[in-house]
């Protein structure tokens, strides 16, 4: 058997208690292939990319030379650079001390990072042009690339980290390394961690994989920044101060502010500054508008059995006390409360479900990506130092961060414009609402606009509970229209209703959200409540939930829409701002205050 190793060592034999002869050979090796004899003391030297160790024993002069056991073993009590070689001739008992060697790596690291750790977002693993950290955009996965280079392979007890040195540097400088992991994310990106290392293994030598930390670079300077990154044994370490265990490596982070008086997106590196303004874009409609489909509901929580969590405390309650259990079978019965069979439970499994987590989806709907490309644009780089010549630095004699920048200004700007360009490429001609006009955002967060689509329903006439949502208690009829009553209720009528007692159904509202549908809700009084965006000097409707129902009043999508009162279907207030906190409750200016300040008749 022999032992295959990788890079330079140096064999030093330690050890030679054997009743045979013995020697051992070096084979395939750029430096120190040869046959050596075991004397007590002597060293050698091997190099190559991959080379073989080879023992061989013979029971006299006339045998031939047959070749022993052999064993490495790095050892709890060593260091990775160090390891103990042993070489067994067949004898009834196996100390592998017929010949023994210290084998020491002799190159400068054990790993390598080949090119720059580079940005990937978060939210759909996209690559960043030239893996730039953009400010902007705040958090993201740090991508980096890690090929073996010890003489053996990484266990899943070797694990790259960013040094506490180094993270305490990078918070100095605005950049935050989390170490907060969902298994969800651990799934996605097929790793796994040890503290806050990443399990490197098992990584043969040559071979590499890339790993990812997270860092969040919202208040870093725009500027290149060093990262060293450390390989820990967690089985144990001699030397946890090796330089070998250690590189350093930059990356490159810009930042983006928008320009108030031209609107132009400004983009800054040490190198230099892009100036750039976004004149058209090109939407695929046509694949948007196709992949539209409703997102299926998420399917309901699964609840354990009696007898199931009896089981579950019973070993539990075990294992405390310090006896045996079977962590197997416990482990069972937990996944099995959790997740009868195949898992499908809503949450952040990483297992189960039917929608892509990195799928577009505003709740209701899911989507398939669609293609989005500039058509004019205009840019200006200014670089941070002159440069010679006659020509400006696009594109001749183009440097990497001008590029760089370029593409990440469309990026910018191509998401920017996405949140207006989904209606378009999404819903198509038949969900667009129309023109925008007068436009109030103090005191009423009120808006006109020409309807432009066969989706407007009737004057004074919303939509009840539609079979495919999630709340299904219709005020009509399921799948139909609810007739409104004219005029709008007043604020005189509204303060008389807030007086009745809190179960009186004279409270009773409901509205046709496009994010919840039908919903209920109880009015419970008139605050200057609202979301910060606006400045609230008239008093707002306060919505909770209504116990009889139980659904919630607002979720994000819902602005915009109408509570009507129940009792007489007259128009009551226009919904604006939802809880932060939950979904129980939210504000909604009053029609007559709308009326008011846009000078319309409803």
């Amino acid at each position: 058997m022999a032992i295959q190793l990788h890079g330079r060592w140096s064999l030093e034999i330690t050890e030679a208690v054997h009743s045979w002869e013995n020697r051992f050979r070096i084979a395939d090796a750029t430096v120190g292939s040869g046959t050596y004899p075991p004397t007590i003391g002597s060293m050698v030297n091997a190099e190559g990319p991959s080379w073989a160790l080879i023992g061989e024993y013979r029971e006299s002069d006339e045998s031939p030379w047959k070749p022993t056991k052999m064993m490495i073993d790095p050892g709890l009590d060593r260091v990775d650079i160090e390891a103990t070689i042993g070489a067994e001739d067949p004898l009834p008992t196996e100390d592998y001390r017929d010949v023994r060697w210290t084998g020491r790596y002799l190159d400068d690291s054990l790993f390598d990072i080949p090119y720059r750790p580079y940005a990937v977002r978060r939210q759909d693993l996209f690559q960043m042009p030239d893996g730039i950290f953009e400010t902007a955009l705040g958090s993201y996965y740090l991508a980096v690339r890690v090929i073996n280079r010890w003489g053996l392979p990484f266990t899943t007890n070797h694990v790259l980290d960013i040094s506490s040195g180094s993270r305490a540097d990078l918070a100095m400088r605005g950049i935050v390394v989390d170490d907060a992991w969902t298994y969800a994310e651990l799934t996605a990106l097929g790793q796994s961690m040890r503290g806050t290392g990443v399990v490197l293994g098992p990584l043969e030598p040559g071979a590499a994989r890339t790993v990812y930390f997270k860092v969040d670079v919202t208040a870093a300077a725009p500027r290149k920044h060093e990262v060293e990154f450390v390989c820990h044994n967690m089985a144990g370490m001699a030397d946890p101060g090796h330089p070998a265990r250690r590189i350093a490596r930059q990356i490159f982070v810009s930042s983006t502010s928008i320009d108030p008086m031209s609107g132009a997106l400004v983009f800054r590196v040490v190198e230099g500054t892009l100036r750039m303004r976004l004149r058209e874009i090109a939407i695929d409609r046509k694949t948007g508008k196709r992949g539209r489909r409703r997102c299926p509901a998420p399917p309901a929580r699964h609840r354990p059995s009696g007898q199931t969590l009896e089981e579950i405390r019973g070993l539990l309650q075990t294992l405390l006390e310090g006896r045996k259990v079977d962590l197997c079978e416990l482990q069972r019965l937990i996944a099995n409360a959790c997740c009868p069979g195949p898992c499908s439970c809503p949450g952040d499994h990483g297992h189960g479900g039917s929608v892509d987590p990195w799928s577009p989806s505003d709740g209701t709907n899911c989507y398939t990506p669609f293609l989005v490309l500039p058509t004019r644009f205009d840019f200006t780089v200014t670089p941070a130092a002159p440069f010679p010549g006659q020509h400006g630095p696009v594109p001749f004699e183009d440097p990497w961060w001008k590029v760089a920048l370029l593409i990440i200004a469309a990026v910018l700007l191509l998401a920017g414009a996405l949140s207006e360009a989904a209606d378009l490429a999404y819903h198509g001609e038949d969900l667009v609402i129309g023109s925008l006009g007068r436009v109030q955002r103090d005191d009423v967060d009120a808006a006109l606009c020409v309807l432009d689509t066969d989706r407007a329903l009737a004057f004074l006439t919303t939509l009840d509970a539609q079979s495919d949502e999630d709340f299904l208690a219709a005020v009509t009829a399921l799948g139909g229209d609810i007739p409104l009553t004219g005029p709008v209720m007043t604020r005189t009528e509204v303060e008389a209703i807030l007086l009745l007692p809190m179960d009186d159904p004279q409270r009773q509202v409901h509205k046709s959200g496009a994010r919840t549908g039908l919903t209920h809700a109880i009015m419970t009084g008139l605050s200057p409540t609202g979301h910060d965006l606006a400045t609230w000097n008239i008093d707002q409707l306060v919505l909770e939930t209504d116990p009889a129902f139980g659904e919630p009043v607002s979720r994000q999508g819902d602005s915009g829409s109408v509570w009507v009162h129940t009792a007489t279907l007259r128009p009551v207030a226009l919904h604006h701002s939802g809880n932060t906190y939950d979904d129980n409750g939210g504000s909604a200016s009053l029609l007559e205050d709308v009326q008011t300040r846009l000078g319309i008749t409803i």
